[in-house]
This record gives structure tokens, C-alpha cells and sequence, in this order.
């Protein structure tokens, strides 16, 4: 009795489900390094549209990861599945806004497939988020300009990269649901 006691207390005193909310940025960026067809200072236009689940646990270095569920697309080809959208605030180094996706397909080249991760990574003056919490606000995403990042990489032996250009954030508050958790490694990985 006194078991079914605690585990009905544990069961009342847990924290509801985190609300989830849906952005979409848009972004450019200047290529740094090629691959393929795609040369250097060519400029390549993206997008990440993303709703989090409402789950996030601690990482190293003080890092949070929001799981989340959406695409990133460069061009009309290229697309991934986000999984997960890092922040870190409060690091005596840089804050960070990192968009990442993997399951990536639509770019091949001379027989290399470029389907590890991309990323979208935004890098601001300590203190720059005030929490580690992925902002609504459009303001915050832009003051992250300590330096602005975009990777899409072929498993370690190359990789498209370039410097953003420009972004465009919205997200939706007001969009924000009641989300379920769910696991930080689904089966389709």
C-alpha cells in the first residue's frame, strides 16, 4: 500500500508536459567550401521549419537539446529531417542556436554521398540567450552574429560549408501545443 502511495504521489507531482512550439528560418549563406558543382562565394538559399516535441535534457558543456521534428532543404534537392535544436547560454565562451539534421539526401557527387549531419549553427556574445531556451523572439536569433555557420557533411571526408548571409526567424508562440515526450533516438535513425 505504502508503494502505491509514493508512485501515485510521484505520478501527481510530475511536471506536465513542456509546450511545443513551430519556427521557421530562413536563411542563405556564401559557400566557404565547395563540393562537387558547388564552388566557393556561391550563394545557396535554406530553409528549417521545425515544431519541438516539448522534451530536452542536459548535454556536455551546458548544452540543452530540444528534440524536434521537421526539415531543413538547401535548394530543391537537398533535404534532411531535424531532430534536434541546440542551445547553450551562459558559456563563458559563445551562447549557441545549432539546427541539426540528418537522414539527408539529394546530394552526390563522384560516387561520395553527403548524408551526415547538417547543421545550421549561430554563435553570440556570452549572454546573448538569456536561458537556454530556444527564443521566439526574432531579435535574439539575429544578435547571435558572433559568427553564423552552415555544415552539410559526406561521414567525415568532406563537406559543404559556408558562412550565413542571411536569416529570417519566426516563431510561433501562439502555435505552441501540448506535446507528448518521446525518445531521444527513435528508430528510424
Amino acid at each position: 500500500m505504502r508503494l502505491a502511495i509514493i508512485m501515485l504521489a510521484c505520478l501527481l507531482c510530475a511536471a506536465p508536459p513542456a509546450k511545443a512550439m513551430i519556427c521557421t528560418v530562413d536563411f542563405a549563406f556564401s559557400v566557404t567550401q565547395g563540393a562537387g558543382t558547388i564552388r566557393p562565394a556561391e550563394r545557396l538559399s535554406g530553409t528549417a521549419r521545425f515544431t519541438t516535441t516539448g522534451r530536452s535534457f542536459a548535454a556536455e558543456g551546458g548544452a540543452r537539446v530540444h528534440m524536434a521534428r521537421g526539415e531543413m532543404r538547401i535548394g530543391h534537392d537537398i533535404r534532411g529531417e531535424i531532430w534536434a535544436v541546440i542551445t547553450t547560454a551562459g558559456n563563458p565562451v559563445a551562447d549557441l542556436l545549432g539546427i541539426h539534421a540528418r537522414n539527408v539526401t539529394g546530394m552526390n557527387f563522384a560516387g561520395l554521398a553527403y548524408r551526415g549531419p547538417m547543421t545550421l549553427n549561430l554563435y553570440g556574445r556570452p549572454g546573448t540567450l538569456p536561458a537556454p531556451e530556444i527564443p521566439t523572439d526574432p531579435a535574439i536569433w539575429s544578435a547571435m552574429d558572433l559568427r553564423r555557420s552552415f555544415a552539410l557533411h559526406a561521414y567525415g571526408y568532406d563537406r559543404l560549408a559556408g558562412e550565413i548571409a542571411a536569416l529570417d526567424v519566426a516563431c510561433d508562440p501562439a502555435g505552441m501545443i501540448d506535446s507528448q515526450p518521446e525518445s531521444a533516438y527513435p528508430a528510424a535513425q
